[in-house]
């Protein structure tokens, strides 16, 4: 008689073994936003949305270079952030975080940058918002941490997106990996608490083989096993769906995995099967993924891509 042998996960290979599963990986300063674009400028020719995703990529180099040259903000009060910790909450909560008013000049630095650099509506939307007041940067920046579309304008909510990403980034970059333990809730980020754009499972040192999820907001990537619901954390009713056909050799480097429990669906990108990947990238790159699971099979999405955002189209921005 045959018998049937489970297949283990790393985490499970690993903790029979004794090996330390690292929680937080945390990207070099000069490579947050850098292997973004080198991805969006790779995938972009011939894509049904290359001139977006050349838009993107566009906002991507503007991150890294106003990452590389961030000045200095104003840090969380140490006692503040030991008491988020005491209650397993995230340091830097985007829910009750109070912004240093310095990423209004930076998101202005970035704003010229893709002006000067992109051309047509997007140099037209660039130019226009760099003018604009920091009264309006913090209420569409509210609004996006918030999750709020109504009056969220969304021509211009990736560029503000992309000046939270940097500011956030910076913070976390800052106060270090020591800072910034497990919390209580495993589905959002421990820096943060914002959900993730998708998942990755990693290459390389101590992260190869494991699944981390990414940050939207401040790029952070955090531990959780695999074959595990990031929405309900549940391990019944998973299944993963890609863009093969369902080839039985095919190894897609994204797919979707879904949750039956919960109804939920997350991104994966492997970097086993294509080095390249990047999270954010690929989850703009595979937008037909989401029509698949999401629309034609009614799954809901976890995952964030403030890249991506779908606003109100009534709003307007002024100066």
């Amino acid at each position: 008689m045959a018998t049937v042998q489970k297949l283990l996960t790393p985490e499970e290979i690993a903790a029979r073994g004794g090996s330390r599963i690292p929680f937080l990986h945390l990207a070099a300063r000069g490579e947050v936003f850098a292997p973004r674009a080198r991805r969006l400028r790779m995938v972009a020719p011939g894509h049904a949305m290359q001139g977006y995703l050349e838009l993107i990529a566009s906002i991507a180099e503007a991150q890294q270079a106003a990452l590389d040259d961030m000045p200095a903000v104003s840090l969380p009060d140490v006692r503040a952030t030991q008491l988020s910790r005491d209650h397993g909450m995230p340091p830097l909560d985007h829910r009750a975080h109070l912004r240093d008013r310095a990423w209004n000049d930076t998101l202005r630095r970035m704003l010229r940058r893709i002006a000067e650099r992109c051309e047509g509506r997007a140099a037209e939307v660039a130019a226009r918002l760099e003018g604009s007041r920091d009264e309006l940067y913090e209420a569409q920046a509210s609004k996006l941490l918030a999750g709020v579309t109504f009056g969220l304008d969304p021509a211009t909510a990736p560029f503000v997106g992309a000046g939270l990403q940097v500011y956030f980034a910076h913070l976390v970059l800052t106060l270090g990996e020591k800072e910034f333990p497990p919390i209580g809730a495993a589905n959002v980020c421990p820096c943060c608490g914002s959900r993730p754009t998708a998942s990755v499972i990693r290459i390389g040192g101590e992260a190869s083989g494991y699944r981390f999820l990414h940050c939207s907001l401040c790029s952070a990537q955090w531990h959780m096993v695999r074959v595990k619901c990031a929405h309900c954390e549940g391990t019944k009713g998973i299944a993963y769906e890609s863009l093969d056909g369902g080839a039985r050799d095919a190894k897609p480097a994204v797919q979707a995995e879904t949750c039956d429990t919960c109804n939920h669906y997350l991104k994966v990108v492997y970097m086993d099967r294509d080095p390249d990947v990047e999270p954010c990238a690929d989850d703009l790159a595979s937008v037909a993924l989401d029509i698949l699971v999401a629309e034609q099979e009614g799954r809901e999405p976890w995952g964030v891509n403030f890249l991506l955002i779908h606003g109100d189209p009534d709003a307007a921005t002024g100066g």
